[in-house]
């Protein structure tokens, strides 16, 4: 079975990347996962190139994204530099998480409940 998740929202990745290099540097961070615990886990992801840079394509959104955080590394690797992107993802049970990726950086989102602006548990 496994933890089914969506991944509801994803920037555009801008990159100064050569196209080519771009997708070269993606098939090595694939095959550097293989014979670890994380091998294929990022096969369900696709990239596309468009007049913004690279988009994420995938057959089903609705999937395990069991390489969520690799993905992450990844983008920080090949994001140009003053530019950010958002990863957020929703789990089957309503659990809510996120990354916020820079330039060699991935920050985990926390999300917080609040009313009024009070945090609430």
């Amino acid at each position: 079975m496994g933890y089914y998740s969506e991944l509801i929202r994803y920037d555009n990745v801008k990159t100064n990347l050569p196209v080519e290099e771009f997708y070269d540097r993606w098939e090595k961070a694939k095959q550097s996962l293989i014979g670890t615990d994380y091998e294929g886990d990022l096969d369900i992801y696709e990239w596309e190139k468009n007049s913004n840079g690279f988009s994420l394509k995938l057959e089903e959104w609705y999937a395990k994204h069991y390489g969520d955080w690799k993905l992450a590394e990844f983008i920080s690797e090949v994001i140009a530099p003053s530019t950010s992107c958002i990863l957020e993802f929703v789990g089957e049970d309503g659990f809510f998480w996120g990354y916020y990726i820079t330039s060699g950086k991935v920050d985990e989102i926390q999300y917080v409940k609040m009313v009024n602006g009070q945090i609430i548990d």
